[in-house]
């Protein structure tokens, strides 16, 4: 007669999968939005290869009176992602550059990540493990 413990695992496991996507979240706390017009996008992106090209999800955020907005993402699979933010502070829909070709409107990574002299952070730098109830801090100073 075959065991039924292996047949107990598997459904504890079936069951726990799912409940485990509905209890994760990420909860990205923007500050520093100067000015605290427009709008704030955060994208999250879940792969090297989707890194600045395809996010997983995207949603704008209004940035109080002192710069601050939240977004909030959930039922997410536990894992690693990266989190861009963008500060579209005149409206327009787009990251406006300068003269110098950057700086008119301010944009950030999670995990503190920094472009480098030429090019743009990799998914890498700025990836974190979101599993729970992750919570995180990006400033666009």
């Amino acid at each position: 007669m075959p065991s039924i413990k292996p047949l107990l695992i598997l459904l504890a496991l079936s069951v726990l999968t799912p409940a485990m996507a509905e209890d994760t979240t990420l909860t990205v706390n923007v500050v520093a939005a100067d000015p605290p017009t427009g709008t704030v996008e955060v994208s999250i992106f879940d792969s090297e290869e989707s890194f600045l090209t395809t996010a997983r999800a995207q949603f704008p955020c209004v940035p109080d009176a002192d710069g601050a907005c939240t977004s909030r993402f959930v039922r997410m699979t536990p894992g690693e992602y990266a989190v861009v933010v963008v500060h579209d502070a005149n409206g327009n829909n787009k990251l406006d550059n300068g003269i110098l070709g950057f700086g008119a409107e301010s944009f950030a990574y999670s995990n503190g990540a920094k472009n480098p002299l030429f090019g743009r952070a990799s998914f890498d730098d700025a990836k974190i493990r979101v599993e729970g109830e992750t919570v995180i801090e990006i400033s666009l100073d």
